[in-house]
């Protein structure tokens, strides 16, 4: 009886240990798996608040990383709160009496199975002197949506920090940089709080004494030894690399579009014009589309550059429907503020993202917050105004809006709408019913001129 029992041993132990060998082996596969996240589809979101106190103005990427997303919202958040007490103080003070600016963009600067890095660029102005830049740049490990702080990303050496300031010296001195940042660079964590991970070294971000800021590359080669060494292996056997900038370099120019001087004509047609400002958004704008399909209306649609370099296909679909783009700068900035060569760069950068997204040129230029040109610029300037919309849209229902405009449109109104608010295709919806049956027709602003 002894040798079956231990037969029957034997194959027991035989199969436990499969299992275990099997169990380990899934385990291990799926500890690969793991470490291996996928390329971020960015989603970018903007945030337009226009109010008589303040303008604001946010741009920042989306992911499918919920934690990421997070931390990215919890930075907004701060950033508005931190604008406002500054706005609210000193008008309280009586040190300015204009409106104040917040403008935040970002440009994505490296991506890969592993890490996420992204800049944000920061623009406050509350009155005073000056206007306030800052940047912050923020590296993500996928594997957790963490973002790593400077310790997170350097070995705990007290010695780590000296070292990453000579060698940023060096690259400063070998690109000639070295007097516009004033090296001697200070040895702290506050000098170094914004640097970048990226396949080729760190990108250490400063500030100039001017207050505009620039970057440094620090090959990895010579970098590597300071980094915590998981993930100084990590970037060693990264594939898939995506880099990336949101900033279009163009040459100045002299802006030609369309004359929109007295848009309230009178012709025997009764025609009114809709505007769509701030898009382009991939589901908003395609709905908005099939509504005008509908009713055999035309429309225009002054697109920001930023965010038609996100959304290519959307700015393709509006043209090929027959529809009017126009141009309503790169990043939606209060321009007063900016350079002559800055406002240049605004909107011939925005010209030609559209060019190359939709195959056309612009037909007219519309400013953010229906400001003036400012005094600085020397272009040739004609801007598209409007001449009727909802002032309370922000807080009003779709049925409101909708009321606002139709109740006041008349021969030659050009109607102003907001692209990114989930409302206005209802808005829309209404109005075309509305107006159709009051006997108009939709044309786009090109069409009511002529």
């Amino acid at each position: 009886m002894r040798q079956p029992i231990l037969y029957i041993s034997l194959l027991v132990v035989l199969v436990v240990s499969g299992c275990s060998f099997i169990a380990k082996a899934n385990e291990n596969d799926s500890k690969q798996s793991d470490e291996i996240e996928p390329i971020y589809d960015i989603d970018m979101k903007t945030e337009l608040v226009e109010h008589n106190e303040y303008h604001i103005t946010i741009h920042y990427p989306q992911t499918v990383n919920n934690q990421v997303n997070q931390t990215i919202a919890d930075y907004v958040n701060q950033q508005k709160a931190d604008f406002k007490q500054a706005s609210y103080q000193n008008k309280q003070s009586g040190e300015s009496s204009e409106s104040h600016e917040l403008h935040v963009d970002f440009e994505m600067l490296y991506q890969d199975h592993r890490f996420f890095v992204i800049r944000f660029i920061e623009t406050m102005d509350v009155g005073g002197s000056r206007v306030i830049k800052n940047q912050t740049v923020m590296n993500f490990d996928k594997k957790d949506g963490r973002k790593l702080d400077l310790d997170e990303l350097t070995k705990n050496d007290p010695d780590v920090l000296d070292e990453l300031a000579a060698l940023t010296e060096e690259a400063l001195s070998e690109e000639q940089l070295s007097s516009r940042y004033n090296v001697p660079l200070h040895v702290n964590k506050r000098t170094f709080e914004n640097v970048a991970l990226t396949k080729e070294g760190v990108r250490v971000y400063l500030q100039a004494e001017d207050g505009t800021s620039g970057y440094v590359l620090v090959d990895f080669d010579d970098v590597k030894g300071l980094i915590q060494d998981e993930l100084a292996e990590a970037l060693e056997s990264a594939s898939a690399p995506s880099e990336t900038s949101s900033s279009e370099q163009v040459e100045p120019g002299r802006v030609e579009s369309v004359s929109t001087n007295d848009l309230e004509v009178e012709t025997e047609k009764k025609e009114v014009a809709l505007t769509f400002d701030d898009g382009p958004h991939p589901k908003w704008t395609s709905e908005i589309l099939t509504l005008l399909d509908e009713y055999d209306a035309k429309g225009s649609f002054f697109m920001i550059g930023k965010r038609v370099s996100y959304y290519p296909e959307t700015a393709r679909m509006v043209a090929e429907e027959g529809h009017e783009i126009g141009n309503h700068t790169w990043d939606h900035p209060r321009l007063a503020r900016l350079s002559a060569e800055e406002v240049d760069e605004q909107i011939l950068a925005t010209q030609d993202v559209i060019k190359q997204a939709a195959g056309i040129e612009t037909v007219g230029l519309r400013l953010p917050f229906g400001e003036e040109p400012p005094k600085a610029y020397k272009g040739d300037w004609n801007t598209v105004p409007w001449t009727l919309y909802s002032e309370e849209w922000r807080e009003q229902e779709p049925e409101e809006i909708a009321e606002d405009i139709t109740s006041q449109a008349g021969n030659g109104s050009v109607i102003l709408l907001h692209e990114l608010q989930s409302q206005t295709p209802e808005v829309v919806e209404i109005v075309l019913e509305r107006l159709t049956a009051e006997g108009f027709q939709f044309v786009s602003v090109s069409d009511l001129e002529s």
